[in-house]
């Protein structure tokens, strides 16, 4: 039985399409959806940037970057609320918006085993502009390594950004 999802996306365009899918799964099976979304680690230059403005000491620059972050995940759950306005019902489902620094795959098989998910939900196509579609480097090495099942959502060339999956077609509200 799953009861716990756990929906990984970059928030590039076609984040509310495939977690769109994720909820609408959660729904069915009455399960929750944890969105997981991962920040690459800082470099060498960035950590100097915000040494520069946190002062010498790495506490200040480890604050400054917890800011940042919730910020990050601030703007998915207000983003998750305008998306899902009309359907307040599918955005209970959705029960954590978890914002993390590292390696996308490891963010997101990291997080998968810590909440004890029972599927991972993530988008399975690259963005290529030569119009050819393949795996994603990240949705590959999830593939791989998952402790648990894993649903690629195929990412649509029709979906444009700010296009949401018709109602009939997913039966959402």
């Amino acid at each position: 039985m799953i009861e716990r999802i756990v929906c990984g996306t970059d928030l590039g365009p076609h984040a509310s399409y495939l977690i769109y899918h994720a909820v609408y799964l959660a729904r069915k099976c009455g399960a929750k959806v944890e969105v997981v979304h991962a920040v690459e680690p800082l470099g060498s230059f960035a950590k100097a940037v915000f040494s520069v403005y946190s002062g010498p000491d790495e506490q200040g620059a480890f604050l400054a970057i917890d800011k940042i972050l919730a910020t990050i995940k601030a703007q998915v759950v207000d983003s998750l609320a305008d998306d899902y306005m009309s359907g307040l019902e599918d955005l209970g489902t959705i029960c954590d918006v978890v914002v993390d620094q590292g390696p996308a795959a490891e963010v997101v098989l990291n997080h998968a085993k810590v909440a004890n998910a029972d599927l991972i939900v993530i988008g399975g196509q690259s963005g290529r502009e030569d119009g050819i579609t393949l795996l994603g480097s990240v949705a590959s090495k999830i593939l791989q390594r998952a402790p648990v099942p894993v649903l690629t959502i195929p990412l649509a060339q029709q979906v444009q950004p700010g296009d949401h999956p018709q109602s009939e077609q997913l039966g959402l509200w």
